[in-house]
């Protein structure tokens, strides 16, 4: 335990890093493969189950951004960060819920791919990652927070939400808060999705004309992006005073 708590103090200050492996993973297995399993008339499927997975992941961590206070939950890569120990709201359902929602983000975009193969090895990855990465972040907490750590994990599961737990958060759901936290996975999400679509294009012989469809999704997803970064950067819009 000491000692995947040691590695996922190193891992922690990379979690950046591992997305993109994922998502050289999923290109490589496009281009392998670019004809999804059901073939052509499968890939529509296979787009919309990925974009459903895509967006659950959205929702759950903008809702878990929205109604956490600040000095926690951040996403410096360097130390720890947790002033105060988050019990309620996503919190009372499940100990890592910003990384349940990775997760489903990540199987959203191995799911574009339409290889049942490549989402395995995607969970595969996250799971040797990120184990060790909560490990830390857990150590952390109780090294912090004791007892009041101690009981919180005792009656909330690690990674799967068990929803008799719920209990709600004291802070109120603030969605440009939420925005202003979150929006550069949104955009990640657009652009790793674009990505694989373009790959299938060139790999299946189409081109690099992206199809109508995708040219919609990643400008609207870029214009939305350079928007709240702007917002982000220049104003206090996405701030909020209470947290």
């Amino acid at each position: 335990m000491a000692e995947y708590a040691r590695q996922g103090a190193w891992l922690f200050r990379r979690r950046s890093y591992p997305p993109l492996l994922a998502l050289a993973l999923v290109l490589m297995d496009v281009v392998a493969e670019p004809v999804p399993m059901g073939g052509s008339r499968a890939l529509l499927g296979w787009v919309a189950a990925g974009m459903a997975l895509g967006l659950l992941g959205l929702l759950l961590r903008g809702w878990t951004a929205g109604t956490i206070p600040m000095g926690t939950s951040g996403r410096g890569t360097r130390v720890q960060r947790a002033e105060t120990l988050n019990t309620e709201g996503a919190y009372s359902l499940v100990r890592h819920p910003l990384y349940l929602g990775n997760y489903l983000l990540w199987l959203g975009v191995a799911s574009v791919a339409g290889d049942p193969a490549i989402l395995v090895a995607v969970t595969l990855l996250f799971w040797l990652y990120y184990e060790r990465i909560m490990m830390a972040e857990e150590r952390y907490l109780w090294e912090t927070h004791g007892a009041a750590f101690a009981a919180w994990a005792e009656r909330t599961p690690a990674f799967l939400p068990r929803l008799s737990g719920w209990s709600p958060s004291p802070h109120p759901f603030s969605f440009p808060y939420a925005l202003g936290r979150d929006y550069p996975a949104m955009y990640a999400f657009v652009v790793s999705t674009t990505a694989v679509a373009l790959t299938r294009s060139v790999a299946g012989g189409e081109g690099w004309a992206l199809p109508l469809p995708w040219l919609a999704w990643f400008t609207a997803g870029t214009t939305a992006y350079l928007g709240l970064h702007a917002l982000k950067r220049l104003t206090r819009v996405l701030e909020v005073s209470d947290r």
